[in-house]
């Protein structure tokens, strides 16, 4: 590697670490840094492998496979959102100490492929063609299509506490049929039993454990989504209400 991507990849760090547009997504990497050693340490301590071995339904293993799947979805909507966080924070900054100097420029510093720069244009369209319009059921329209990530990653969260209560209720039943099969008090038939009995009772604690941790966990990174959906639409606002008047003045 050349000198010179050294310091652009540099370069490009310094302006990640630099930016508090990233902050979400810095509070998510520490959200699963703290869970996976959690993770390690249950795994050293054998919890793992004694739920993935007794849970004889297969739920708590669903419910982790499920979990990990929302995580990756919560990662990737965390970075493209915090790409265009940063990307309208920077024209935000340009526009306002001269760096950028008409909204040509600043439409082009957004990129061509950006929520942000779509929302920019209908803003400006609105601005010139009726001076003072309101910008609220754009800003509404476009919180509304960030958020839509927020709701599925609530729904499937809500889909797990469902998913351990169901665990819990397969356990149960497995303990009742144990119950029933009872027909002489000998011992092996009394063994027999308790073994069942244990194994239904295990299924139930350990699928509702499962189930209501994992919702709650991928609930939290959820709402690290939605704080990053609030902020871009509070920034939009300023932006139209602030920035883009002062901006189609020196145009």
């Amino acid at each position: 590697m050349t000198d010179s991507h050294i310091e652009q990849n540099e370069g490009l760090a310094a302006r990640i670490v630099g930016n508090r547009a990233w902050d979400d997504l810095f509070r998510w990497v520490l959200l699963m840094a703290v869970l996976c050693l959690g993770a390690v340490i249950l795994w050293d301590y054998g919890f793992l492998d004694y739920l993935i071995e007794n849970d004889i339904s297969g739920i708590s293993t669903l419910i982790i496979i499920v979990f990990g799947v929302g995580s990756l979805y919560c990662l990737w909507f965390l970075f493209d959102l915090s790409r265009e966080m940063s990307a309208l924070a920077e024209v935000t900054e340009g526009l306002e100490t001269g760096g950028i100097t008409s909204m040509d420029a600043a439409l082009a510093k957004l990129g061509p492929n950006r929520r942000v720069r779509r929302v920019v244009e209908d803003l400006e369209r609105m601005r010139r063609a009726s001076g003072d319009g309101s910008p609220d059921t754009l800003l509404s329209a476009f919180s509304s299509s960030c958020r839509s990530p927020v709701r599925l990653g609530v729904f499937v969260s809500d889909t797990l506490y469902k998913l351990g209560l169901l665990g819990t209720v397969i356990g149960f039943i497995l303990m009742l049929v144990s119950m029933r099969d009872l027909g002489e008090f000998d011992v092996e038939t009394m063994r027999s039993a308790l073994q069942s009995m244990t194994g239904g009772m295990a299924v139930a604690l350990l699928t509702t454990i499962t189930g209501l941790s994992a919702g709650v966990l991928l609930r939290m990174q959820f709402n690290i989504l939605d704080n990053l959906v609030l902020k871009i639409v509070q920034h939009l606002v300023r932006f139209s209400e602030v920035i883009l008047p002062s901006a189609m003045a020196k145009d």
